[in-house]
């Protein structure tokens, strides 16, 4: 099963520690996700939860409690089929410092991520509250800050979406260590147009 696998790369690259983070994956008209408590880098496929996207009721065992803001993804964009969150070291502290990941500052970085990464306002984890603030903003992106919190990136299946926050932690990387040097800039409009084929 995906939700095994990403959890364990995810694990062993450093973007969660712990029993941080969860993960889900579309299947038909269900959500198969990570279970509340769980170190993604020792799931057993045994424990992955499902629950019925349509009505939120868990069919077997306890979900995350993330699960009202993966189901939101779901519901809003049938495009839709994989959604990581995790806590990584530098999305986490933009985060935390109320500071948007900038896409613009390479190529590979609009390509992967599009033209901007929502910073979603800090709403306590496992609520509604949080599901709402990231409805507002679910279908205009794909990655996603968390104000205080962490990081969300959503893909076409759990491999797009494991890559695009790869892309994202290593763009909140590059964007700390520019700002300790006093140095970078974003790429201009005209080359953000031209990359993204406005």
């Amino acid at each position: 099963m995906d939700v095994v696998r990403y959890g364990r790369l995810l694990y062993e690259k450093g973007l969660t520690s712990g029993t941080g983070g969860n993960i889900s994956a579309r299947v038909g008209d269900l959500m198969v996700i990570t279970p509340s408590g769980s170190c993604k880098g020792m799931l057993d496929q045994t424990e992955l939860v499902t629950v019925d996207i349509v009505t939120g009721k868990a069919v077997s065992g306890k979900p995350s409690m993330e699960t009202p803001f993966h189901l939101t993804v779901y519901r809003k964009r049938p495009d839709v089929n994989g959604v990581v969150h995790v806590h990584p070291r530098f999305c986490t502290a933009l985060a935390c410092a109320g500071t948007p990941v900038d896409p613009a500052l390479t190529p590979e970085g609009l390509m992967v991520l599009g033209r901007r990464v929502p910073l979603i306002p800090y709403a306590t984890p496992g609520t509604d509250d949080l599901a709402v603030m990231l409805s507002r903003e679910v279908e205009g992106a794909d990655a996603f800050l968390l104000e205080n919190h962490g990081s969300i990136a959503v893909g076409k299946d759990l491999k797009d979406a494991f890559h695009r926050m790869e892309t994202l932690e290593a763009h909140a990387e590059l964007q700390y260590r520019l700002a300790l040097l006093g140095k970078g800039r974003p790429l201009p409009e005209d080359e953000v147009r031209r990359i993204l084929r406005e």
